[in-house]
């Protein structure tokens, strides 16, 4: 891979800031999310059990635009039980370390945005904060047991991870354990940021999720361009 050079960071960051706004940084991502959505309702209307439909999670929100649009798909089909949850440190990436230091393209304070921005962002889109949490903090010191035992016992049936390190999406995945199950949909916005270099990124850190839960595989969905990836999690025979 190649390096990224010094003023890469100062481009980026003036970048952001130039482009403010409610706004994705990847437009395919919310019909990756439309689709997700429209597969996990057409697979509970097949089985006909009656069961919840579940919860919508997001890691890596940004300014919350992807947030937003999952609460909007999930109004235009009806889903008006299901709970939102937002996931931030508000104060852009952590450091890169370890096998996510590679070459300068992730950066400290990467994509920074306000908790305040973002909470206004929502309201005043027309998001039902009552039907929301924002949970601060970088994930490694806010997902805890402690959080998770606060939540109610519903599945997560959609899942957005967008935080682009293979180490972020490792704790966001050990973190889920239990809340994903049969017809979970992943959704991956920064599968190949490493350009699939083996060992890195998110692939890495689903692989090993995968092979922590043995009872579970990943069947592909698609198409999800600009560097993303989505699968439905099933059981194994």
């Amino acid at each position: 891979m190649r390096p990224y050079p010094p003023l890469f960071r100062l481009a980026s960051t003036a970048y952001h800031r130039l482009r403010g706004g409610m706004r994705s940084l990847n437009p395919d991502t919310v019909d990756a999310l439309a689709r997700a959505f429209e597969l996990a309702q057409g697979e509970d209307a097949a089985a006909g059990t009656g069961e919840p439909f579940g919860d919508y999670y997001e890691f890596g929100l940004f300014r919350g635009y992807t947030l937003f649009k999952a609460y909007e798909i999930a109004a235009r089909r009806g889903l008006d039980a299901t709970r939102f949850y937002g996931f931030d440190s508000f104060e852009g990436l952590p450091a890169a370390t370890g096998p996510d230091a590679v070459d300068g393209r992730f950066f400290e304070g990467q994509f920074a945005c306000s908790r305040a921005e973002v909470e206004q962002h929502l309201a005043s889109a027309g998001m039902p904060m009552a039907r929301t949490r924002l949970v601060e903090g970088f994930f490694e010191a806010s997902l805890t047991a402690e959080l998770k035992a606060s939540l109610p016992r519903r599945k997560a049936r959609i899942v957005l991870v967008d935080c682009d390190y293979y180490t972020s999406t490792r704790t966001v995945l050990h973190w889920l354990g239990d809340l994903v199950g049969f017809g979970t949909v992943l959704l991956f916005d920064d599968w190949d940021s490493y350009d699939l270099e083996p060992g890195r990124g998110q692939p890495r850190a689903f692989e090993e999720f995968l092979e922590a839960h043995p009872s579970l595989r990943a069947e592909a969905l698609g198409p999800y361009p600009r560097h993303g990836a989505s699968f439905v999690l099933r059981g194994r025979a």
